[in-house]
């Protein structure tokens, strides 16, 4: 067997001869106890799995077989006399030869398993793609809704009452004008959150800090209130969903609008940090303040708590008269 010998007590000792597929060329030598009568003695011999018919030598006493394929085999060998006495007993060799590694049922159940799981994956992404195309949808349906029908209605019943008071009462008429004025601006600054937030263009968190000091610089400068934007480098690192970064600067953009209008500060702090695992936004001002139990449920306070819920965050507002605000949200982020 690729010439390594091995000797009939070791091979009868054995329940079967098992071979690797490598291994796969042997040669099988046969012989009769008698040396009486060696040269009237004829062999018979056949093995099993691969010859079709029993093989007849009295001069050649092996079988020589080649790149035999993996399997199970059985040789088998027996003998005539010269008087055509054929021997009692026929001698049987089992030779198994193992199959390689990737044709065995294990790997192939492994390989089958692995194009399920690939195939199983494929799937998933493209429902996955599927499920935040229609959440998309369904919050951009939303914000159409909420942001744009309702200033839109607004708008529609100002123009008429506007219409009705243009020839006898001016003074109503411009203040019903500016009123259209003002819900017109926060319409068009809520579309282009929407289209803002949408655009892939925009899927990281360098483009959501750099509209974030860009909508601070605007509002602060023409409020004419000194102010600082400190960030640290590692929130640029950070990977937040389409749904999160838009949460984030929304209720950044709340929290700036409520210093502008109401704090009556000259001084604004901004501080974007990432402090373990947590995201830290920090906005102060030393402004007139507010007391929290009278102003809990109005200047925009319950749709920025909601918003630091939608991030899985804590949002903490502490605040007294004349006392300045402190804004902070600890948002959890990967």
């Amino acid at each position: 067997m690729f010439n390594n010998y091995l000797s009939p007590d070791s091979i009868l000792g054995l329940s079967q001869v098992e071979l690797d597929y490598k291994q796969n060329s042997i040669t099988i030598e046969f012989a009769a106890l008698s040396f009486l009568q060696k040269d009237k003695i004829v062999y018979y011999y056949k093995l099993e799995g691969i010859d079709k018919e029993t093989y007849r030598t009295d001069r050649l006493l092996l079988a020589n077989y080649t790149q035999l394929p993996p399997g199970s085999y059985t040789f088998k060998v027996w003998c005539e006399n010269g008087d055509g006495i054929r021997s009692k007993g026929v001698t049987h060799l089992k030779i198994h030869i193992r199959p390689p590694f990737w044709n065995t049922w294990w790997f192939m159940l492994l390989m089958a398993l692995c194009v399920a799981g690939l195939v199983y994956l494929v799937h998933r992404i493209k429902v996955n793609r599927l499920l935040d195309m229609e959440k998309v949808r369904r919050r951009i349906a939303r914000d159409l809704h909420d942001d744009m029908g309702s200033t839109l209605s607004t708008i529609n019943i100002l123009s008429e009452m506007a219409k009705m008071k243009v020839n006898c009462d001016t003074g109503k008429t411009k203040e019903y004008i500016d009123k259209i004025s003002d819900n017109s601006s926060r319409m068009m600054e809520a579309m282009d959150d929407i289209v803002w937030s949408i655009n892939p263009m925009n899927d990281s968190m360098q483009k959501v800090v750099a509209r974030m000091r860009e909508f601070a610089t605007g509002v602060f400068e023409a409020k004419n209130i000194e102010y600082s934007f400190k960030v640290d480098e590692a929130v640029h690192d950070l990977k937040l969903d389409m749904e999160a970064r838009r949460d984030l600067f929304l209720l950044f953009k709340e929290a700036v609008n409520n210093l502008a209008k109401y704090s009556k500060s000259k001084w604004a702090d901004v501080d974007i940090r990432v402090l373990k695992t947590s995201l830290i936004m920090t906005i102060k001002d030393e402004g007139i303040g507010f007391d929290n139990a009278v102003a809990d449920g109005g200047n925009g306070l319950i749709n920025m708590k909601k918003r630091a819920q939608s991030l899985r965050g804590k949002l903490d507002i502490r605040s007294g008269l004349n006392k300045g605000t402190v804004i902070t949200l600890d948002a959890p982020v990967n």
